[in-house]
């Protein structure tokens, strides 16, 4: 059985401070958490972010051989994590962790694209929910930036079949929105400087934007981009938490 593909459908927060971040965005964007049994993860559960009745992804202690900073592990859904890893290979990523069963949940992989990006693929069992919930709490968006954009968008074309739907943004350049059965999905944008990480970063829906701001810097973040309209998108803003790690907000245009 196969289920759609070409959508982020999870978000692994990976760190090695997890109470200090569950702290933070416990506090900033109301998640709680959830846990689950994980025979194979330190203390033998696996912690989730939960907001509301949704499900949205969880909390990771850093493993071994894998970058030391906070970071986020967006997990791409795909018909088959074998022949997607192979994909991968042959369009110049790489393999981080080859594809493994996850019980009777599904096959995980993590990979990482030609320039470093690393993400997961996530072969479901079952069909779920999945992607983004559309209510405040919940991920809504997920955002590449790159410093070699032609070669970014023709690896996630080549391996995940996303369309490339661009957005004129003036000043800022060319946005490019990967599509994929006709809804748009993440997107991908010129890096603003060199030497800037290729890494996905996604944002999180909010009521208020400005409030949500207000209230991450009062617990420690750093505001990276403050908060903008984007005419036909909304209101967004880009911080750092404590450990250092991006997160995106946006305020849904109404």
């Amino acid at each position: 059985m196969s289920f759609p593909s070409g959508r982020f459908v999870w978000f692994e927060y990976v760190a090695g401070d997890l109470a200090r971040a569950q702290a933070f965005f416990g506090e900033v964007f109301n998640w709680k958490t959830q846990t689950m049994p994980a025979p194979g993860l330190p203390g033998g559960v696996y912690t989730m972010i939960g907001a509301g009745e949704h499900m949205l992804g969880g909390y990771l202690e850093t493993p071994a051989g894998a970058p030391p900073h906070a970071h986020w592990l967006a997990h791409l859904q795909v018909e088959s994590a074998a022949a997607t890893a192979a994909a991968i290979t042959s369009a110049g990523g790489k393999v981080l962790k080859a594809p493994v069963a996850m019980g009777d949940l599904g096959t995980y992989a993590i990979v990482a694209d030609p320039l470093g990006g690393a993400f997961a693929l996530w072969q479901p069992a079952k069909a779920d929910a999945g992607e983004y919930k559309g209510v405040a709490g919940t991920f809504c968006w997920n955002e590449l930036m790159t410093e070699d954009v032609a070669r970014s968008l023709a690896f996630y074309q080549a391996v995940a079949g996303f369309t490339d739907a661009p957005m004129d943004m003036g000043p800022m350049g060319t946005y490019h929105v990967l599509e994929s059965a006709g809804r748009g999905r993440a997107g991908i944008m010129q890096a603003p400087m060199p030497g800037i990480p290729q890494l996905w970063m996604p944002y999180v829906q909010v009521d208020d934007a400005d409030q949500t701001v207000a209230r991450a810097r009062r617990l420690g973040a750093d505001v990276k981009q403050p908060c903008d309209d984007v005419p036909g998108v909304g209101r967004l803003a880009i911080f750092t938490d404590p450990l250092g790690c991006g997160v995106g907000i946006l305020q849904p245009a109404r």
